[in-house]
C-alpha cells in the first residue's frame, strides 16, 4: 500500500468528494479524435473517450455506439491531450489570472510562493467550484534566510530550531510542500529537509548560497527550480560575453546532472521568464540553456514545465497560461522532442506528485481533465495553443467558455 504525504492525500479525498457530487453530470463523448500517447510520442487514430461524472469512462476505437444522452463532440482532425501543468506560478492570489491558466488548458499548477492564507483559500474554493481555475498545489510562503526580509510571501528563518517550529506550522496549515530560497544557512536548510521528511512533505524551490546543488539534491530536495541547479558561479555562462569559471566545465556539470539524476531530483527551469527579468541577457541564457539541457536529456535527469508566472512578469509582458507555451516551445528549441516537452508538463508533474494513477493521462478511470486541439502538437508544439475545448474534471469548457475565461468576445 502506497502512503500518501498528508496533502496530497486531501488531493486524492478532494478528487474522489468531486466523483460522488457529479454522478448526475452529462456524459461527454469525444468522438473518432486523435489521442496522443504523451509517454510514448505516437498517435492513436480514431478513438472514442468518454467521459462521465468527473472521470474517464472508457478509452477504445471509434464505433459510432454511444450511451444516449451524452454531449458529443466532434474529434476528426483534432487531437487530445491531458490537461496541461504549470509547475511555477505565484498567481494564487488572482482569480483573473487563475482564469487564464484553464482557458490555456492548464488544469493543474503548483503555486510557488503566495500568501498562505490567500493561496490556502484559492485552493479550497477551486475544489468546491465556486473558483474557475486549475486545481492548485501551494506552499504558502517561501522560507528565507537573512540578510533577506520578511514580506507578504516570505517568512525568515533563523537556525535550526526556528526552521523545525515554521515547517510544524505550514504542515498544520495544510500546505502541499516546503518552498526554500536564497540565504538559508546550511543548517536551518538541513533542519528544513528533516523536519518536512518527517511530515511527510517534499521541500523544493531555490539552492542557498551557503550550500552546493548536489548537496540540496542529496539533502533530498524534490525540485530545483530556474537555473540554480548551478552553482552560483557558474551563472556567469548565462553573460552575454560567457566565461567558464572553475567548476563549470562540462565533465563537472555532467557529473553534477549523474547526481540529480541518481537523487531523483527534478529541475524546473522555467526559462521563457528570463526574457523578461533581463532582456540583454536573453540570447546568452536561451544559448546557455540548450548546452544544459543536452546534459539533461543525456543522463535522464527529469524535468517540469513552469513558467514563473507572476503579476511582475506579466507587467513585463508574459501573459498568464500562454507562458506555459511558450516554455514548451523553449524546450524543443532546446533540443527536447515534442512529446517530451508535453511530458514536462502533463504526465511529468503527475509522477513527480505521485498521482500517476489518478491525473496526467488519457486512461479510464482517471481524473477527465482533457484539451482537444485543432493541430497536432507532435509535429509542431506551438500547436498546444490551438484549443477548441477544456475539461477539467468533467467540466466542459467550449468555446463561448473559454472565450469568457479570457473575457474576450466569442
Amino acid at each position: 500500500m502506497v502512503k500518501c504525504r498528508p496533502a496530497v492525500l486531501l488531493f486524492l479525498l478532494a478528487l474522489g468528494a468531486c466523483a460522488s457530487n457529479n454522478q448526475s453530470r452529462k456524459a461527454i463523448a469525444i468522438v473518432d479524435v486523435t489521442v496522443v500517447d504523451v509517454q510514448r510520442g505516437t498517435l492513436l487514430p480514431h478513438i472514442d473517450v468518454v467521459v462521465d461524472g468527473d472521470r474517464i469512462a472508457s478509452v477504445g476505437p471509434a464505433s459510432g455506439e454511444l450511451a444516449n444522452g451524452a454531449s458529443v463532440i466532434s474529434g476528426k482532425g483534432r487531437f487530445l491531450i491531458p490537461g496541461l501543468w504549470d509547475m511555477h506560478i505565484h498567481v494564487a492570489d488572482d482569480p483573473r489570472a487563475l482564469g487564464l491558466l484553464l482557458a490555456s488548458g492548464i488544469t493543474g499548477a503548483r503555486d510557488m510562493a503566495n500568501v498562505p492564507n490567500v493561496a490556502l483559500d484559492a485552493r479550497k474554493r477551486i475544489q468546491e467550484g465556486s473558483l474557475e481555475g486549475p486545481r492548485l498545489l501551494v506552499a504558502g510562503p517561501a522560507l528565507e534566510g537573512p540578510p533577506s526580509e520578511a514580506d507578504y510571501n516570505t517568512w525568515i528563518v533563523h537556525g535550526s530550531e526556528e526552521a523545525r517550529t515554521t515547517v510544524a506550522k505550514l504542515a498544520d496549515m495544510g500546505v502541499d510542500f516546503i518552498k526554500v530560497h536564497d540565504h538559508l544557512s546550511r543548517e536551518s536548510t538541513r533542519a528544513i529537509a528533516d523536519a518536512a521528511k518527517a511530515k511527510r512533505l517534499v521541500f523544493v524551490g531555490h539552492v542557498s548560497e551557503h550550500i552546493a546543488p548536489a548537496e540540496a539534491s542529496d539533502l533530498g530536495q524534490k525540485s530545483i527550480e530556474h537555473f540554480e541547479f548551478l552553482p552560483k558561479r557558474c551563472l556567469a555562462l548565462m553573460d552575454p560575453k560567457p566565461s567558464t569559471p572553475n567548476g563549470c566545465d562540462h565533465d563537472t556539470l555532467d557529473s553534477l546532472m549523474k547526481t540529480f539524476a541518481n537523487n531523483g531530483t527534478w529541475l524546473d527551469p522555467t526559462v521563457s521568464a528570463f526574457r523578461f527579468f533581463d532582456p540583454k541577457y536573453w540570447p546568452s541564457t536561451r544559448s546557455a540553456y540548450r548546452d544544459l539541457a543536452a546534459l539533461m536529456r543525456s543522463n535522464g535527469v527529469k524535468i517540469l514545465a513552469g513558467t514563473d508566472q507572476s503579476s511582475y512578469l506579466e507587467s513585463k509582458g508574459s501573459i498568464p497560461g500562454q507562458s506555459l507555451h511558450e516554455e514548451m516551445g523553449f524546450f524543443v528549441d532546446a533540443g527536447f522532442t515534442p512529446a517530451a516537452a508535453l511530458w514536462a508538463a502533463t504526465e511529468g508533474p503527475a509522477e513527480f506528485l505521485g498521482l500517476t494513477e489518478s491525473v496526467g493521462g488519457i486512461q479510464a478511470g482517471k481524473s477527465a481533465d482533457l484539451v482537444l486541439l485543432d493541430a497536432d502538437p507532435l509535429q509542431d508544439i506551438s500547436n498546444t495553443r490551438r484549443i477548441a475545448v477544456v475539461i477539467k474534471q468533467g467540466h466542459l469548457y467550449d468555446s463561448a467558455a473559454l472565450a469568457r475565461l479570457r473575457n474576450v468576445k466569442p
